[in-house]
Formats: structure tokens, sequence, C-alpha cells
């Protein structure tokens, strides 16, 4: 019987690599900070969860990093945009894992039971999605491969929730609660934590 699968997306916290649109508003160097606290927190989040886990990087695999759990295995992204990337990553567990829930690291109100209640909605439902403000999603959840969940979109845009519930119109789907990605300076300022560290 195959066992569940946690993947976490993670870009590799390099001045001026990441968060370039808040980067826009706040400079590069704020913008890092503000990530590297999303990383912790997401480290943070994971030390709770008892499930295998898998962390992609976007660039290289860092063995310095603040992801010291043992049971996380690091590995690197492989694909020429994010669509790529996540079917190649889920494509790749499905060989030995299912159902698999994947992540991101952009989510300061993400909490362990949101990764609980996906695998548990995965015991009964084919498809769990965590829908973002943005227009975008959070999570995805799978018990078997969907192919064209990661084809045809305009990956960061405003449509790729709504695209991606076209595409399951006929399969059952689970929705999480609605959270929101910390992308922009607007993102922040429901945050006094982050707003913190633009002091």
């Amino acid at each position: 019987m195959k066992k569940p699968l946690l993947l976490v997306f993670c870009k590799n916290p390099v001045l001026g690599k990441v968060k370039t649109r808040l980067a826009a508003s706040i400079g590069e160097q704020k913008a890092l900070d503000i990530y590297q606290a999303l990383l912790q927190k997401t480290a943070l989040v994971l030390f709770d969860v008892a499930i295998e886990i898998q962390l992609y990087y976007s660039s290289y695999i860092d063995d310095n990093d603040i992801f010291r759990k043992n049971s996380i295995t690091k590995k690197v992204q492989s694909g020429d945009d994010l669509g790529i990337r996540m079917a190649n990553a889920f494509n790749d567990g499905f060989g030995t894992h299912s159902p698999i829930v994947i992540i991101g690291t952009d989510l300061w109100t993400l909490d362990v039971l949101d990764i609980h209640k996906a695998f548990e909605a995965l015991k009964t439902h084919k498809t769990v999605i965590g829908p973002s403000a943005d227009g975008g999603y959070y999570l995805l959840g799978l018990q078997e491969f969907i192919p064209n969940l990661f084809e045809e979109k305009k990956w960061g845009s405003p449509t790729v929730l709504t695209d991606t519930l076209n595409d399951l119109k006929k399969e059952d789907v689970y929705l999480l609660e609605e959270k929101n990605d910390i992308d922009t300076y607007n993102d922040l300022k429901d945050h006094p934590e982050l707003m913190q560290l633009l002091k």
C-alpha cells in the first residue's frame, strides 16, 4: 500500500531572485527578509507534519538551510515552467506514494491543520484545492496524477484557479479555506509581524 507524501516547492533565498513583485515596492533586501520569514514559518509547520516530506528547491539543494527535520528529502525542481516542474514532482512521487499534496512557501497563515485536513479529504475526494485570494491556489492534493492540471495555464495569473477547476468539473473536488499568498505590499498589511521587518 502506498504512503501519503507532502511536496514542498521552495525558491532558494537569493537576493534579487525572490518576491520580485514585492521587491518592486520595498526593495530586494527587505523582500528577501520577508521571504526568509516565510521559510521559517513553513519550517515550523513542517516540523509538526507526521507525513513523509520531499522539499523541492528551485535551483540547488541547500544543506545548511532551516529545514533540518530528518525525514525531509531534498531535491531540485526540473522543467521550464511551474506547471512542468509540479507535474514532474507529482509524477515522480506517484511511483511510490499516494495521495500527494503540494504546497509552496508563500503563506504566512499556513497551519499544520490545513495539511492534515487536505490528506483527510483525499480519503473521500480525488482532488483537494486550497484557493488563494489572488486567483491561484496555495495547496493542491491528488489521489492520482492528472496531467492536464499542469498544462496550458498562465502561472502566476488570476486565472489559474478558474482554469484548474474547469479541468476538474467532472471530478469531485474538495475546497479548503481561502488564504492569501504574500506577493505584494498590500498582502503584508494584514500581518503586523511581517510589517515589523520593514522597519
